[in-house]
């Protein structure tokens, strides 16, 4: 099945559904305390990940009608913390927390299900954001530039070009050359990945039919042939898993708030067209 880049539907999207994964364990943290919890510049990993969506959803009101709904998944013990985070802040668009999977697409997948159990539940062309929980830092810009090219295209991910050489290993001798892709060609993924909503579950359908793994969500959909298109997204939209990363993070925090400048304002130098919010 081939599947068409560019969006059927309406042009305009007054509502919006988001599943945040945030079931990672954070063995690679060397840390007791779940990654999700630990305290950055004043505030959990988890609460700054749900402040930015609550933002966005603010910032969408005051120009029209909006709506959000949002499935959080994670792992047992951490649902009852998350939702008492939600209390606090007042997160309402946070609809529900459920358990998470034994791998990053199992999560996913029970985050989809969700979402079809919702009250009022996506249609067929609604709108899916798929962000990482632990990508605490996305930024208002890179939300909006999803968002805008949501109304174009079926399928689409934050992504930046890569920085570094890259080397492609031997799978069985990872100290065996075999290849050094062409940099200007290689770009890295990040979230929010997006979905026309029939798309991301005949993705998701698809690979438990054919037992197809993936570690990210636009593998799937292109391997059911669907077009996906990149766009552009902020080198401070990392993923926090190691110390490192944590250190990173707090260095952009820090960063932003003695110069006032909020990190999404970094130019990532995209070779593909921007779309402006």
């Amino acid at each position: 099945m081939r599947i068409s880049a560019f969006r059927s539907g309406k042009d305009e999207i007054n509502r919006l559904f988001v599943i945040i994964p945030a079931a990672g364990n954070g063995t690679r943290m060397s840390n007791s305390e779940n990654k999700l919890f630990m305290d950055l510049v004043g505030s959990p990993v988890i609460e700054r990940t749900l402040g930015a969506f609550h933002t966005f959803l603010n910032r969408m009101n005051k120009k029209t009608n909006f709506s959000m709904q949002t499935v959080v998944v994670t792992s047992e013990e951490n649902i009852f913390k998350i939702r008492r985070i939600c209390e606090k802040n007042n997160f309402s668009f946070v609809k529900d927390i459920v358990p998470g999977g034994e791998s990053r697409q199992d999560s996913v997948w029970n985050g989809i299900v969700a979402l079809s159990s919702l009250p009022f539940p996506p249609g067929e062309e609604d709108v899916v954001f798929i962000h990482d929980g632990a990508r605490c830092l996305i930024d208002q810009g890179t939300l909006d530039r999803c968002f805008k090219a949501s109304t174009m295209y079926e399928v689409c991910a934050a992504s930046v070009p890569v920085k570094s050489t890259i080397k492609q290993t031997d799978k069985s001798d990872s100290g065996s050359v075999l290849s050094t892709p062409d940099r200007e060609t290689l770009q890295e993924i990040q979230t929010p990945q997006v979905f026309r909503y029939s798309i991301l579950v005949e993705a998701y359908s698809s690979a438990m039919r054919r037992g197809r793994i993936a570690t990210d969500d636009t593998s799937l959909a292109e391997a059911i042939g669907a077009n996906v298109r990149l766009v552009e997204g902020s080198y401070s939209n990392i993923k926090i898993t190691t110390p490192e990363d944590f250190a990173i993070a707090e260095s952009f925090l820090k960063s932003s708030e003695e110069s006032s400048s909020p990190p999404d304002n970094q130019s990532v130098n995209s070779p593909f067209e921007p779309v402006e919010p």
